[in-house]
């Protein structure tokens, strides 16, 4: 049997990588919508009267890495980090501080904490965008697609070259004569 040629099997190799990491994408898509779903149903709304970044710089530019908002419940001051943020550090410098002023973190910050553990918080913003992102799900939807339908693709070119390749076939069964398939 004639192996694959070096081009399909790169090409499927590529294929199935962009599927299996559309997949992982879209499950983490998926769980993100979830989480900030629930944060709004459930999660009661108060403001962050003080907010702290921590913003690195890495390969690809500065990042959010984190984001501490101090904010009161029943005359308790609470600390927390936010369960999840957009990362982009909007201008502001690496480090720990503030905010920069008009920025999406910037106190005061309408956030929604869990009533049960008012360490669990998600900024409003975030939550909303999360819960109603449509775009982004799509995108990786097609990105699914493309690789799955390149992958088979691949597949039945293979297959077919290869029954070309190998001439037709014979049943030493019946006399050697030729049998269709």
């Amino acid at each position: 049997m004639p192996s694959i040629p070096r081009w399909a099997s790169v090409v499927g190799a590529l294929a199935l990588v962009a599927t299996v990491l559309g997949l992982v994408a879209l499950l983490d898509i998926r769980h993100q919508r979830a989480v900030a779903q629930e944060y709004q149903d459930t999660g009661v709304e108060t403001v962050a009267d003080q907010v702290e970044l921590r913003v690195l710089y890495s390969k690809g530019g500065s990042y959010i890495d984190e984001v501490e908002v101090t904010f009161v419940v029943a005359a308790e001051r609470h600390l927390a980090t936010l369960w999840n943020n957009l990362g982009d550090p909007e201008g502001n410098a690496d480090g720990r501080h503030p905010p920069a002023v008009g920025t999406r973190y910037a106190a005061p910050l309408r956030i929604l904490y869990k009533p049960d553990d008012p360490t669990q918080v998600i900024a409003a913003v975030d939550a909303e965008d999360f819960a109603t992102d449509s775009g982004t799900p799509s995108d990786v939807a097609g990105l699914i697609a493309i690789g799955g339908t390149t992958i088979i693709a691949v597949l039945v070119g293979w297959t077919a070259s290869n029954r070309l390749l190998s001439g037709p076939r014979t049943s030493p069964g019946r006399g050697g004569r030729h049998v269709d398939g």
